[in-house]
Order: structure tokens, then sequence, then C-alpha cells
């Protein structure tokens, strides 16, 4: 196996070898992110504690790690046999002086990782190291944090998106003059994070799940007819071929990016007052009849984007949200991600046949999980 093209792994049972002084670490104790790893050579064993509280007790395997023939650093594999192949079932990470690569199982080796502090971590092996973030993801060169304030184009088997930047912030999130589901409007804060600038194409489904269910045919048209549930296995299967970690956004932060985020200037519609400007929907779509060339959805980005430079938040399709659907608090809030159980999913945005009014920034709406329309798609988080 190869990792870019001089970095080569191998695995063995590890029995008194040292950890490599190369390494920011000591000899047999390896501080990541607050959680000190103790590593036991005699016995085969790693114990993650913070303080006196035990986090992980397991045996392990050793792979070891070279470039160039230069020792650079050392593995530890869940078990008590060692790795046969990166495709197995089996957890591992290693770690050099360039970061932590850690591997779930069905997943390719070449991603990188790196601990970050602060975090909590859990009892388990698989829950420690899903507090992990990309270092840099499928690339030998580093990418951006959700920090960095660039934008983020990803290639998918010849299929290419771009990502846009969000910048952190606090924003009024609902409405007081909407329906009544949108109120109380209440603060909400949001650290940075990315948004699709388009909605998820049918040739970006396609190239990830190898099928296209949608209605309404064209390549750069948004994909529909699929249901929150669908959208799950669809980022699930984006995240594993690109090493990033895609979701669906959560409501605050579709919300956030649909008003135009810190650059926000007001606007009833993503991006302007006149919705006709910025938006696919009843007037221009729905009514034109169905053997009229505009009735239905059209290609993503025809019409003006928003502040952020992000297309067809309002309507072209409605766009399925994280959460679970619920009635607002008025409390403030930082980084909501919704309720813990519901019976319907948050979608927003309105679609090629909404009304106006359907097609605000602070409108929502909700559909069951299993739900398929042809009016309903989805837009990328990360």
């Amino acid at each position: 196996m190869r990792i870019k093209k001089t970095l080569t792994i191998t695995l063995s049972l590890l029995v008194s070898i040292p950890i490599f002084s190369q390494i920011r670490f000591d000899v047999n104790e390896v501080d990541l992110g607050g959680c000190t790893v103790l590593i036991n050579t005699s016995d085969n064993t790693i114990n993650a504690k913070r303080g006196s509280e035990t986090l992980i007790s397991m045996h392990y395997y050793s792979i070891r790690v070279t470039e160039n023939r230069r020792r650079i650093g050392f593995g530890l594999s869940q078990g008590t046999t060692p790795l046969t192949s990166p495709d197995n079932s089996q957890h591992f990470f290693i770690v050099t002086d360039k970061g932590i690569m850690y591997n779930k199982p069905q997943t390719p080796i070449n991603k990188q990782y790196s601990f970050r502090a602060g975090v909590s971590y859990s009892s388990s092996f698989s829950s420690l190291l899903s507090a992990v973030g990309p270092k840099t993801g499928n690339n030998p060169v580093s990418t951006p944090s959700a920090s960095s304030g660039s934008n983020r184009t990803f290639n998918v088997k010849g299929v290419t998106f771009t990502m846009v930047y969000v910048q952190g912030g606090t924003f009024q999130m609902g409405s007081n003059t909407g329906e009544s589901d949108e109120k109380p409007v209440h603060s909400v804060t949001l650290s940075s994070y990315y948004i699709g600038q388009t909605e998820v194409t049918q040739e970006l489904w396609e190239a990830v799940m190898g099928s296209n269910p949608s209605f309404f045919k064209g390549s750069k048209r948004p994909v529909e007819k699929v249901s929150w549930n669908d959208c799950q296995d669809f980022v699930n299967e984006l995240s594993r071929l690109t090493g990033e970690r895609f979701h669906l956004p959560t409501e605050a932060q579709w919300e956030f990016a649909a008003r135009g985020g810190v650059k926000s200037t007001g606007c009833n519609y993503a991006g302007s007052n006149a919705i006709a400007t910025v938006a696919w929907y009843e007037e221009n779509s729905y009514k034109k009849g169905s053997d009229n060339p505009d009735y239905g959805t059209h290609t993503v980005a025809t019409k003006s984007p928003n502040e952020l430079g992000i297309y067809d938040m309002s309507g072209n399709v409605w766009e399925w949200c994280q959460d679970w659907y619920d009635s607002y608090s008025s409390s403030s809030q930082t980084n909501p991600t919704g309720p813990s159980a519901g019976s319907y999913r948050v979608n927003r945005g309105g679609g090629w046949l909404s009304a106006a009014s359907r097609c605000r920034a602070a409108r929502r709406s909700l559909d069951t999980p299993s739900s398929t329309l042809d009016n309903l798609g989805l837009r990328l988080a990360l």
C-alpha cells in the first residue's frame, strides 16, 4: 500500500518497538487534544485516558510508516489480529509527524486527519476516532478549513461542484410577519461552514449513487424525487469518496446562508426582493403549463445568486435539511441542530410550483423522511 508517492505502510505485531524520535511525542505517551494515550509494548495494549479516567483499553497491532525508507511514524489497529488489507472491518489510525491518518471500515487508506483539542471523547474506540477532523482529505496538498474564507471545489468521477464558504455570525432566525411556525424570531449564532453553491445536480447524484431518480431529467438540473433517507445514503457515499464529512445543512445553516450570511442585505428571498430575478417558482414555471419548456425544474445557477454567490436558495426545488421539524424556541442558540426526534424532517426554499410566499428565506416546510417529490431535492453542507 502507498500513501502519496513515497509513504509506505508495513503491518506487524509490535513487540517492544520504541516510538520513533522524529515524532513530536514522548516515547510511550502521546497527548492527543487532551487525551493521553499510553502504549504498553509488553502486552500490546493501548490505554487512552483523560486524567484518571480511562477512555479506551484495548489490544493493538502496529503499523510501521516509512517515507523514502525513513521511519516516520507508527500506527495502531483495533483487535487481536493484524490488519490484512485497508478494506477489512477494523478501525485503525496512524500517527506520524505529518498528523494522524485514520481509516474507517471500507474506506480507502489515503485520508489524513488530526485530532482537535477540546473535544469530549467517549468511551468507545470508534467514538474517539469520530472526534477527528479532516486534515488533507483525499489530496496530497492541504485544503482550507472552514476558517480560511475560501470556497472549495471538488471533482467526483469527473463531476465538479463548489462549496461556498459561509463566515460564521449571529442572525435573527424566523419572521414576525410570516407563518406561525416562523415565530418567535430568535437569535442564532453559527460557526463558519460551507454550503453548496447550487443544489445537488442529477449528474453529481448519478456519479455518486449510480442512478438518477429525477422526474425532470437533465444533468445540470437539480436532482429530485429523493427522500431524506436517500440523502443520508448520498452524503455518506460522497463522504467516503472524498474523505470529507458532507451532510445536509441544519435548518439554521440553511436560513443563514439563504439570507446572505454576514453580507445580508435583508431581502425577503435569497438575494433579492424581486423574486423573478433569483427564483424559478410558480409564476415562471408551474403556470406555464406542462407543454411549455419552462414547466418543471431548471438548470441550476441560471438565476442571479444571493449575496454569498449561492444560487437557487429560493425556488427550483425545496431542499432537505438535517433537522427534525418542531416549533421554535425564543431562547438564543448556538449551532442548533433541532430536536433529537420527531416525525417530519424540515425542507426549505420553495420550488418550481411554489407561490412566491413559500420561497421566502424564512419559510419552513416539512415532509416525512421517506417522502419523494418532483419538487424536493437537496443542497450539501460541510
